[in-house]
């Protein structure tokens, strides 16, 4: 809401008080809390920005000196040109008028913002603009951490596209200003934000436009690397501890100047394949490359059992433990890809849908006050999973009951039509799932940007999708198709975790997700068990065991036994090891030993008489593994990088490749870098270390000094999980840290 915000009529035309060589020219725009004008001085012969804020909408106005000057001086400190600096503060004072504002004056930058731009030229939102913004922004936060500056209130209106042409020849053709530096952290009412994930916003809102399928292979691909490697991963997380690149502007920045270089081997290769072993650490980067994923997807998968039964899921387990992986390989989509949708091996009809698309649809959601747009978000998810369901049904009807589907597709598409309560064009064709399709798209784009005016008051609301809507859709297909008959829909919702996905949207969505119904289940992958809500808006109560089973995949592998486990992992490495060609070594075993001898309550004395174990062989890696096959690929790595990479395990030498040394030497420097990076954590870095190290040195004492009391021998104390039996009474920064250790840190 804007508060104290003086009628901007009353500046047109006058000159500033205290500077009365500068006049106010034109209106620009305004926000909750200032007026932005485009003034010009005489003086200095050139226009600037003036942007005029009520005193009483700055924080600390009336302190010596003020509080706010410090936030808004913050811009001043950085030496890149992409930040617009203000170049005077001065005051704008008539007692008899009520006004008393803050002038604060800047660059006058010609240009629209982002958001603007975006609307106006979208035949001139391309992959090289995509690319060219990105690069500029990068550039831009490289300073700003190198000063320890946030932004903390990014968005596309503070970002202005300048455009070079008129008068440059050199360089790209558009130039990227930042404004409203400080700004929102002056004000009163300031709303913070995470400026890495407003620039995935802004990146998300310009991909969303750039018209995929007649870019040339080169943007296609440039165009991958951005959505699926950038935006669902490095620009998104914040643990460092699982992406190397993130919160790093110099490393993301070098990571985006690679892409031609990757492209060019890329087209060196007649289909898309692992380099090494190691790529791909994260299902996000695999993309569109079905094939890829079909070469390092495992059967073996713990768990798969249960995810793929007839019931509601909540799948739990740590990042980087397959749950993208093994949803995304049960989808129909990808089962289509690696023809593998064979009808007598399709017990069920697979919908991946990632949430990163949701996320971005309706960043920080919060139950609105507005009754008429609380189903926006039910809108949107409608859409967007039944038009995959129809695009894929139509796909794989095509090849397998073409007859059928010919014979049915009107009539289906007619009581398809009556259930989303939509009127067909009045066109030939309308009774047909591309046409449903093409309509299910644009509605997804019109509960996105109806999204945005939720809290103005004005802004009439229409009909949209209930919560009953995709169930009953899915009855009417199961209904009238012989084929899904037998064959119910599984919709695999990957990263329905909070804080990305908010509870408010969580609640409002488990209107859907919770339903159970015979022609379709809904199976929800969350980070944490904490990180999904467990109720609805309508203050409904979802009981585990009655509504969804809950899955925690990182206690299926504390419990799962150590051939079962090892299987898998052996299984995981030699489709990874098998599939670049030439590889060296082609399973685990060769390259890293079995190290079967040693048991655990040998290695605990050990470690009481201060002998310093050395960690190597495949058995390691199982005691290593909570779930989080991510963190092992990139151990593995990491050992025969250090034994001198594949010249050093091309020796023709018996297991294993990369000697005992090597791993130990590998794993323990893995620990320290873990702890390195979990420092760099935003808000409890530091603190989380201090836990860590707490935890193991407590560990130690209790290996070196007490014993265990359940076991005969009496060998040292060990434990392998503390799991509380009660909820823990902590003080909020307590409590803060707590959910950091153990829910995503987001």
């Amino acid at each position: 809401m804007r508060v104290n915000l003086p009628d901007k009529s009353y500046f047109l035309g006058k000159d500033l008080p205290s500077k009365p060589e500068i006049r106010v020219v034109s209106y620009i725009d305004s926000g909750n809390n200032a007026h932005m004008f485009r003034a010009h001085s005489e003086e200095l012969g050139r226009d600037v920005a003036c942007k005029i804020i009520p005193r009483k909408n700055l924080i600390g106005a009336d302190e010596t000196p003020p509080r706010w000057r410090t936030e808004v001086l913050k811009a001043n400190r950085l030496q890149t040109q992409a930040a617009v600096k203000f170049s005077d503060i001065t005051e704008w004072v008539e007692d008899e008028n009520s006004i008393d504002c803050i002038v604060l004056i800047s660059d006058y930058v010609e240009g629209k913002n982002l958001r603007t731009f975006i609307d106006s030229n979208r035949d001139e939102i391309t992959v090289t603009f995509a690319t060219t913004f990105l690069k500029s922004m990068l550039d831009f936060f490289y300073d700003m951490v190198s000063k320890d500056v946030v932004h903390g209130d990014l968005h596309a209106g503070n970002v202005l596209v300048a455009d070079r042409s008129s008068y440059s020849l050199a360089g790209d053709r558009y130039e990227f200003r930042i404004t409203d530096f400080g700004v929102a952290s002056a004000t009163s009412d300031a709303t913070f934000r995470d400026d890495f994930y407003e620039l995935a916003v802004m990146l998300r809102q310009i991909l969303g436009v750039i018209d995929y399928q007649s870019a040339s292979q080169k943007d296609k691909f440039t165009f991958n690397v951005l959505n699926d490697h950038f935006l669902a991963k490095h620009l998104v997380e914040k643990d460092t501890t699982l992406d190397p690149l993130a919160r790093r502007p110099r490393e993301l920045f070098d990571r985006l100047m690679e892409i031609d270089a990757e492209f060019d081997k890329a087209q060196a290769q007649d289909i898309p394949q692992l380099v090494t072993p190691f790529d791909y650490l994260s299902c996000e980067q695999i993309g569109e490359a079905h094939s890829i994923l079909k070469a390092l997807y495992s059967d073996l998968f713990l768990g798969l059992s249960d995810i793929e039964s007839r019931n509601n899921l909540v799948l739990t387990g740590p990042r980087g433990c397959g749950k993208s992986t093994v949803f995304k390989s049960l989808s129909l989509r990808h089962r289509h890809s690696i023809d593998e949708a064979l009808p007598e091996r399709m017990r069920y009809v697979g919908i991946y849908y990632r949430c990163d698309d949701l996320y971005f649809a309706f960043p920080r959601y919060s139950r609105p006050g507005r009754q008429e747009a609380l189903d926006l978000p039910i809108h949107f998810i409608t859409a967007s999973l039944l038009a995959d369901v129809l695009t894929g049904i139509e796909r794989w009807a095509a090849l397998h009951f073409p007859d059928e589907f010919a014979g049915s597709e009107s009539r289906v598409s007619t009581k398809v039509w009556q259930a989303l309560r939509l009127t067909p064009p009045q066109q030939p064709g309308a009774n047909t799932f591309k046409s449903i399709v093409s309509r299910l798209q644009k509605e997804r784009q019109r509960a996105a940007n109806k999204q945005r005016f939720v809290k103005v008051v004005k802004q009439e609301f229409g009909q949209y999708f209930g919560a009953d809507v995709l169930v009953n859709v899915c009855q009417i297909l199961t209904e009238s198709f012989s084929f899904l008959r037998d064959r119910p829909f599984y919709f695999f919702i990957d990263d329905y975790s909070s804080p990305k996905i908010t509870k408010d949207l969580q609640e409002n969505l488990n209107r859907i997700f919770m339903q159970r119904a015979s022609s379709c289940f809904f199976k929800l992958s969350t980070e944490s068990p904490v990180s999904f809500s467990k109720s609805d808006i309508d203050s409904k109560i979802y009981v585990e065991g009655r509504e969804f089973t809950l899955l925690n995949l990182g206690l299926v592998y504390l419990h799962a036994g150590t051939d079962e486990k090892l299987q898998f992992i052996d299984d995981v490495f030699g489709r990874r090891l098998s599939a670049p060609p030439n590889y060296p070594v082609r399973e685990l075993t060769l390259l890293i030993g079995s190290n079967s001898g040693l048991k655990y309550n040998e290695e605990a004395r050990q470690i009481r008489d201060n002998h310093k174990s050395e960690f190597w062989g495949k058995e390691t890696l199982c005691k290593l593994c909570s779930g989080d096959i991510h963190y092992l690929i990139g151990l593995v790595r990491d050992m025969v990088a250090s034994s001198g990479g594949i010249s050093g395990i091309s020796a023709n030498r018996p297991a294993p490749r990369v000697l005992p040394a090597d791993q130990n030497r590998a794993i323990r420097e893995a620990a320290g870098n873990f702890l390195k990076n979990l420092r760099g954590i935003p808000r409890h870095g530091d603190r989380l270390v201090e836990v860590v190290t707490a935890f193991g040195n407590v560990a130690q004492s209790f290996l070196k000094f007490r014993d265990s009391t359940n076991e005969s021998g009496r060998p040292p104390h060990q434990a392998t999980r503390i799991e509380p039996y009660e909820p823990l009474t902590l003080s909020n920064e307590a409590q803060m840290i707590y959910d950091d250790l153990t829910c995503p840190r987001s």
